[in-house]
C-alpha cells in the first residue's frame, strides 16, 4: 500500500512539472472552436426565426387549436 501512495505522488509530481514546461507562450488570443460553431449556430438561428412561419403550418396549429378547445355542451 505504501508503494501505491508513493507511486501516486511521484505522478502527481509528474504531471505538475510537465503541466509547467508545457505554457503556451503569450501571443494573440485565438478563438476555440466551440466559440466560432457557437456564434455561426447563433447567426444561422437568428436568420431562421426571421423568416415567415409557413401558411401550412399556421393551418395545423389552428387545427390543433380547435380539436382542443373545450366543447359546448348544451
Amino acid at each position: 500500500m505504501a508503494e501505491t501512495k508513493k507511486t501516486a505522488r511521484t505522478s502527481m509530481r509528474s504531471a505538475k512539472k510537465n503541466a509547467k514546461m508545457k505554457k503556451i507562450p503569450a501571443g494573440p488570443a485565438k478563438p476555440l472552436v466551440s466559440d466560432l460553431i457557437g456564434q455561426r449556430l447563433r447567426t444561422y438561428y437568428d436568420e431562421v426565426a426571421k423568416q415567415p412561419v409557413p401558411d401550412r403550418f399556421l393551418d395545423l396549429l389552428n387545427q390543433l387549436e380547435a380539436n382542443s378547445a373545450p366543447k359546448k355542451t348544451r
